[in-house]
């Protein structure tokens, strides 16, 4: 037993008192402690006793919520550790983590775990109320809506445990509320692995998903538990995290079928609105909305590329009316944080990232590493600007920019230069990064780190240019019909791009959409304006395509996605180019000279029609009159159009039934190829400083089966780390007596 006995204190979190919830948990682990959760097995009886029981566990994710970010991190490729850093941040970078590391304590997550564990085997979900909601009387269970949240939290918890320490993991999943019970019953758990916890917890929540709703706490479109962040976002959304378990499983498993379902899971999310029962107002469909970091168009007119605008990225706000919903705001759940750093649970990442200079003169100690930098450096920047209703598109090159925009970022992808900023000042460095700054709160999930895990799905399960869309053009319902689902090879394929619709949004006045060619020849409309020009297009889809946010307008942009990534090697079985009409300029008055010239310019078309049966050519000596011999050649000359125009309808049926059945075969394994390349670029650009990378990395080297794929990225900012991460034992940490160690 000795063994176990450093996590048994997270374990037994013994009963207290509700109200204390409310209140500070300095050490949820101190057995001498009042700050704990719950009383006996009598409480979970009234609404009150819910909110007190939820707002006590969502204090306890304070204790996490700096170390997630760290942890996925830190231990990636994007950031660097800078010498001013601690020594226990030191050891996350360079996988030295010890038993002394203050933040290798999974006591912690234990406490939330176990806390969870009572309110889920105590809620009563089938209590109701009867109240009146949306004009009528009906029944309202009083618990499920935090049954669920309290469940999806249990799940997060675990998977962040299962990236952390990888193997040996107790599952816990009955109350513990006696010390002398601790014992007993982690000697009976299972003890499982990363995997292991993904198929529990997706077979725990899958039940559930229907019950989904936002309790409703305080003010839930403004101010919420720790008077800023609204209560909604302190919710971890159920089908985002069973999404995260599908994800993980998939790569783990090497199963692209669960890939699939993962990405049903967040598309889920993104189309669910609430009713009005469920109190989220103005809640619709996630969008990434047009924030974009660009060179002013005007300045390619004139040719000054002094002028650049940053997008409206306020995405990071977790404040009242400017968080959840607004259109200036992607932030979907977010662990609420301390406003003073001298309170208890202060966001730290705020002055890890950035100078301090509220309270102490402190450079920071985490700055973009080498590869962040190069990653986003290397993009080539192409747009375009209007001039006399003509679009010229251009891309901009070092050699218009001066050394302060270069040094500053601002050539290639434009998102680093926009949040990224460093300046000399005396003995202090004033670093700032403006979205690890300015939330409050630590952000867990947001629309843009939502798209990119989507777009990670459906790559892996099969479906490249589906995922391209998310980072290129933006999806709605054209680009899903002529791009995806013309590679789908069988009906299962079809009916699964079926289950997701991504209508256009519309915003007062819709514009002309942008012509766009299909891989199969044909062309259509995308419904997609840039906000940049003029403001006059006031029309936008339901996502912009990711890469578009910082480099540009990425539709165009040759240099992005290779044009021979969907050719295949050669044509064979090619249906034939049918030989077009062409039409008559000055139809003649005399008939014979009409027909002469007609038969002339179409002589391919009419030998193919009048060997198909389609027409004869008439014969004019079988008519009186002229006017007779005219009306003969125009019906003529309209069986001759229809037959074209048949002949390029089929032409095109052929064409896209040769692309599916032989072209895809031969390009979609370079096109996912292609595509989980840019997938990379696109978190590197997109996500650096949130705390996904390293999560992002394992996921990828999983799925390819190969350590050194994550290895060789982390090696790009320490080459000492390629042979340690070599062995997939060392990605991941070990705690004090953790079995198998």
């Amino acid at each position: 037993m000795k063994k176990l006995k450093y996590i048994l204190p997270a374990i037994c979190c013994v009963c207290c008192c509700l109200t204390a919830a409310l209140s500070s948990c300095d050490d949820m682990l101190d057995m001498g402690n009042d700050d704990v959760l719950y009383a006996d097995q009598n409480h979970l009886t009234t609404a009150n006793d819910t909110v007190n029981s939820f707002v006590g566990i969502l204090a306890q994710l304070q204790k996490v919520a700096i170390r997630t970010n760290l942890f996925g991190e830190l231990r990636g490729d994007l950031t660097k550790v800078l010498d001013n850093a601690n020594a226990n941040i030191k050891a996350i970078a360079n996988f030295t983590v010890d038993d002394d590391n203050i933040y290798n304590n999974p006591r912690d997550y234990y406490a939330i775990i176990n806390n969870c564990n009572y309110f889920i085997a105590n809620a009563d979900t089938a209590l109701r109320e009867y109240r009146y909601t949306d004009g009528a009387m009906s029944d309202f269970y009083v618990f499920r809506a935090e049954y669920v949240a309290v469940k999806a939290i249990r799940a997060w918890v675990y998977l962040q445990l299962g990236q952390i320490y990888g193997e040996n993991i107790p599952l816990v999943t009955e109350p513990i509320l006696k010390l002398d019970e601790a014992d007993l019953a982690l000697e009976n758990a299972t003890h499982t692995d990363l995997a292991g916890i993904c198929r529990y917890f997706i077979d725990d929540l899958k039940p559930y998903v229907a019950w989904f709703s936002y309790p409703f706490h305080g003010n839930p479109g403004y101010f919420g538990y720790n008077s800023s962040m609204p209560s909604r976002m302190s919710v971890l959304p159920i089908s985002l995290v069973l999404g995260d378990l599908y994800l993980w499983l998939a790569s783990i498993n090497q199963d692209p079928l669960l890939a699939r379902e993962a990405a049903k899971c967040y598309y889920d999310y993104i189309d669910w609105t609430p009713t009005i029962n469920d109190n989220t107002g103005y809640k619709v469909k996630n969008t990434t909305g047009y924030q974009q970091d660009a060179w002013l168009p005007n300045s390619y007119a004139s040719g000054n590329y002094n002028g650049y605008q940053t997008g409206d990225y306020n995405w990071y706000n977790t404040k009242g009316d400017r968080a959840f919903g607004t259109a200036n705001s992607e932030v979907i759940a977010a662990i609420a944080m301390d406003s003073a750093s001298a309170e208890g649970h202060f966001n730290e990442l705020r002055y890890l990232y950035n100078y301090n200079h509220d309270d102490l003169e402190i450079s920071a100690c985490l700055a973009p590493s080498q590869p962040c930098i190069d990653y986003s450096d290397s993009q080539i920047f192409y747009d375009y600007y209007t001039n006399g209703g003509t679009r010229t598109f251009v891309t901009v090159p070092a050699s218009l920019l001066n050394q302060e925009q270069i040094s500053g970022h601002l050539i290639g992808d434009m998102r680093l230069g926009s949040n990224y900023s460093i300046n000399k000042v005396s003995d202090y460095t004033l670093q700032s990064i403006t979205k690890t700054y300015n939330p409050q709160d630590v952000i867990i999930y947001r629309t843009g780190d939502v798209y990119l895990r989507l777009a990670e799905a459906l790559n892996y399960a099969g479906f490249p240019k589906f995922a391209l869309a998310i980072l290129r053009t933006g999806l709605d319902e054209n680009v899903i019909r002529y791009d995806v689902l013309s590679q789908c090879t069988t009906a299962a394929d079809s009916a699964f791009v079926n289950y997701f619709e991504f209508n256009p949004i519309y915003y007062q006045t819709r514009v002309q959409g942008y012509q766009y060619s299909s891989l199969t020849g044909g062309s259509y409309i995308i419904n997609y304006a840039r906000p940049t020009d003029n403001g006059q297009e006031q029309f936008r889809i339901n996502q912009i395509g990711l890469h578009s946010r910082g480099s540009g307008y990425s539709i165009e942009n040759p240099f992005y996605y290779p044009a021979d990534t969907d050719t295949p090697a050669d044509s064979t079985g090619y249906p034939d180019t049918p030989p077009s009409y062409v039409p008559e300029q000055n139809p003649s008055t005399v008939a014979a000279n009409r027909l002469e010239e007609f038969l002339a310019n179409n002589a391919d078309l009419v030998d193919k029609a009048v060997e198909d049966s389609w027409t004869v050519v008439p014969n004019l000596d079988d008519f009186a009159t002229n006017r007779e011999r005219l009306a003969a050649i125009d019906s003529f000359v309209v069986e001759i159009r229809e037959y074209s125009y048949a002949l390029f309808t089929k032409f095109i049926y052929d064409a896209s039934i040769w692309y599916r059945d032989y072209a895809v075969p031969q390009v979609k394994q370079r096109q996912l190829v292609v595509v989980d390349s840019l997938l990379d670029i696109e978190s590197a650009l997109e996500t650096p400083f949130e705390g996904f990378r390293f999560g992002e990395l394992m996921r990828e080297a999983y799925r390819k089966g190969d350590p050194t794929v994550l290895a060789k990225r982390v090696a790009k900012r320490d080459p000492s780390l390629l042979g340690v991460l070599s062995d997939r034992r060392n990605w991941f940490i070990s705690w004090k007596g953790q079995i198998g160690k």
